[in-house]
């Protein structure tokens, strides 16, 4: 066998439409696809690390470990991934000097092998200080939880083999369960406080014991769900991998819509995590797209911003009570400690999760954080690197844009001159929003011409030019709703069309130049009347 397969010869993954099995079979739409021994090795070095650069040499000594191949043999092994991948070649790309990174999102499916024998068995036992109903109500409530949360990675009791009559010295012992959890609950006023014992089956000697104080229920499920992820000896969390084919596949198809970053797939996104989520409701990555959507939203004004950093928020501790250490968590978790005011904290995240996490991910995520604390210069530095690993990104280029406008008017107008020539890999709100960057700093007959020549004037007068408008105007975005009502009824007015001169493009946009600094301290120039407005303390979106 190659080394490449020795570790975990079981591995399985889901990519775009294809499934590799554990047994290297290929499948695309139900179909199988031979691989050869090679690509097939070489594939899965490039899956199992994802969103990374793998070099030549790392490639060349874990495939060809007893041969002394070549580097031709390597770049014939990739020629002929690409072409059996057909419409998806892409999803390989070379990185120059270095190696290769498989570029497309991809999924890990939980190994069906015999978990079950090794797994370690949990019980729990009623809570002491509450009446009968409601101990045996919270028993079957807290083996649900840790049911979800770990999967057939620990073996639950379930309430109906544990006999409540026994004395409970007598019930461990006729268990035979390697841990057991027991506990009492008090409540003080609006809080609870739980004092939870966790128990080693073998010699009833107790593990751990801790008092929580939890606002309620789900806060003190999700603290028992990680005191126990912690204590468990071996205990994988059931949210690292997926359990369900189904369920890798609309989360997929959840990232191709989060990385189109327009106002309808951000909430396409939303709708597939939630169905990735009803097939596999212990895969912890749905829950952070979940949070990206909500972000995604915010970030462009589709939604108010207290909300959505709520409902971040509330994804993001779902994925950590599945798997207390998920990096991609953590990164999210680190922005929205940040938002709430605690930057020492977010930054401390921010530093472990730069060590480990992906890359483009975390300097998306620590440029906003920076950009939140007003440091400019810092978030640009981020989200160059973002992009220097990510360079279709759309959120990023979104967000650099918001850091551009504090940083000066010639590098934002060379930004959004280069954006539109590259045609933003044909993002509409990409390029509608550099067009309206345009026209804000005096060029309002070439930000016209840019979205005849692109054919997105039907879309700029829709919802994808609203949210452009959003992004421009962030500290403002009543201004920025007015700004674009007035444009959007001058557009539609008649007055102007296909061939229009110059003087009208000027009128057109004239409700643009009459429009407050979006910029903070930076002035605009003589041509504008109104002096700058300084942007609130702190900006979230």
């Amino acid at each position: 066998m190659d080394s490449a397969t020795d570790q975990r010869p079981a591995r399985s993954f889901v990519f775009g439409q294809w499934l590799l099995q554990g047994d290297g079979t290929l499948m695309r739409d139900g179909q199988g696809v031979h691989v050869p021994p090679k690509e097939l090795n070489v594939l899965r070095l490039l899956l199992g690390s994802a969103g990374s650069v793998v070099s030549k040499d790392h490639l060349l000594d874990h495939v060809w470990h007893q041969i002394d191949a070549a580097e031709e043999s390597l770049t014939r092994c990739i020629y002929a991934l690409r072409k059996l991948l057909r419409d998806d070649k892409d999803f390989i790309a070379t990185v120059y000097g270095q190696g290769y990174r498989f570029t497309g999102p991809v999924a890990e499916l939980d190994a069906s092998s015999g978990a079950n024998t090794t797994a370690p068995s949990l019980a729990v036992l009623p809570f002491r200080q509450l009446d009968e109903a409601t101990a045996l109500d919270l028993q079957d409530v807290i083996i649900r939880q840790l049911g979800v949360a770990f999967g057939e990675t620990l073996r639950v009791i379930p309430s109906g083999l544990i006999d409540h009559t026994r004395p409970v010295d007598a019930l461990v012992e006729s268990l035979s369960a390697d841990y057991c959890l027991s506990g009492r609950c008090v409540r003080q006023g609006d809080q609870h406080q739980w004092s939870i014992e966790l128990i080693r089956g073998r010699d009833h000697g107790l593990l751990h014991g801790q008092t929580l104080d939890a606002r309620d229920l789900g806060e003190a499920l999700g603290a028992l769900t990680r005191l126990v992820a912690h204590r468990v000896t071996h205990l994988r969390p059931a949210g690292d991998a997926c359990a369900s084919y189904p369920a890798a596949v609309a989360y997929l198809n959840g990232l191709c819509s989060l990385a189109q970053h327009t106002p309808q797939s951000l909430r396409d996104a939303h709708v597939q995590f939630r169905q990735s989520l009803k097939f596999d409701a212990g895969y912890a990555p749905p829950w952070c797209g979940v949070a990206d959507a909500w972000l995604g939203q915010a970030m462009i004004g589709l939604c108010y911003q207290g909300r959505a950093m709520e409902e971040a928020h509330t994804a993001i501790s779902q994925a950590l009570t599945l798997d207390p250490g998920n990096l991609a968590a953590l990164t999210r978790l680190a922005l929205l400690t940040s938002f709430r005011g605690c930057e020492q904290a977010a930054q401390v995240l921010f530093q472990r999760c730069l060590l480990t996490a992906d890359q483009a991910d975390a300097h998306y995520f620590h440029a906003w954080h920076h950009w939140f604390w007003r440091r400019n210069e810092q978030a640009a530095q981020s989200i160059d690197k973002c992009l220097q690993h990510d360079p279709d990104s759309v959120r990023a280029q979104v967000l650099r844009v918001r850091i551009a406008l504090a940083q000066g008017i010639e590098p934002t107008l060379l930004m959004a001159r280069r954006t539109l020539q590259q045609d933003a890999s044909g993002n509409a709100l990409l390029l509608i929003l550099n067009a309206v960057v345009l026209a804000y700093f005096g060029h309002p007959t070439q930000a016209w011409h840019e979205l005849q020549r692109t054919g997105l004037m039907d879309s700029a007068m829709g919802e994808q030019g609203l949210a452009a408008w959003n992004v421009l105007f962030g500290v403002n975005p009543l201004n920025a709703r007015k700004q674009y009502a007035n444009w959007l009824g001058l557009a539609r007015s008649g007055d102007v069309d296909g061939l229009m001169a110059e003087p009208a493009a000027a009128e057109l946009w004239s409700s643009l130049q009459r429009a407050p600094d979006v910029r903070g301290s930076l002035t605009l120039g003589d041509h504008h009347a109104a002096q700058p407005v300084r942007l609130t303390e702190r900006r979230w979106a």
